[in-house]
Formats: structure tokens, C-alpha cells, sequence
């Protein structure tokens, strides 16, 4: 897998408003596919993680973590991340970046 920093743009509830090509290669998810999706379909953080660093978003601070994902063939991993909250045409949104794709580390079996 090679390519730059997947971006996700999600509304303040986790759902995705946006991917850039990067992202749809990191997860194999289509755009289509991601616009059905919730940042809680393919986080393994738990219920409890991801409501800790959305209320920080939500109070404006910038979060820098590791996040275990899940793509859609079902491999988990690992991959840095770096999350905001923004404005985009009047709407409130967060914003995440990852580290370059190519650095998304498979859990071991």
C-alpha cells in the first residue's frame, strides 16, 4: 500500500461527509460506500474512546492519537492520526488526517 495521508471529514456525530482517494485506498471502502458509514464502522476503539475524542474536538482542541482501524476486507491496524475541528461552507466538521497510508500496521494473527 503506498500513497499519501488518508482525510476524512466527518459531521460531529462521526458520520463521513467526505474521503479523500487515499482514505478509499486505505479502508478498500468505495466513496459511495463511505457515505453509509460511521467513523464507529471501522474505529476498534471503544464506545467510551471515540465519545472521549470527539467532546475534545467538539471543545476545540486538536487530538493527535493512534487509531486501530478496521478495512473492509476485516484486517485491523494501526495508524497515527492528527484531528480537528473545522468549519467547511458555513458547517461544523471534523477533520482527520492520517499519517502517509503506507504506514498502516496489520495487527498480527
Amino acid at each position: 500500500m503506498t500513497g499519501g495521508s488518508a482525510v476524512f471529514v466527518n459531521d460531529d456525530e462521526g458520520r463521513y461527509l467526505a474521503v479523500n482517494d487515499a482514505a478509499i485506498a486505505l479502508l478498500g471502502y468505495s466513496r459511495e460506500e463511505f457515505a453509509a458509514l460511521n467513523a464507529r464502522d471501522v474505529s476498534v476503539a471503544s464506545e467510551d474512546e471515540l465519545a472521549e475524542v470527539y467532546a475534545m474536538l467538539k471543545r476545540g482542541r486538536s487530538v493527535r492519537r493512534i487509531a486501530r482501524l478496521r478495512r473492509k476486507d476485516g484486517v485491523t491496524g494501526t495508524i497515527s492520526y492528527v484531528g480537528l475541528e473545522s468549519v467547511v461552507a458555513g458547517l461544523p466538521v471534523i477533520v482527520a488526517v492520517t499519517a502517509p497510508i503506507d504506514t498502516f500496521t496489520p495487527d498480527s494473527a
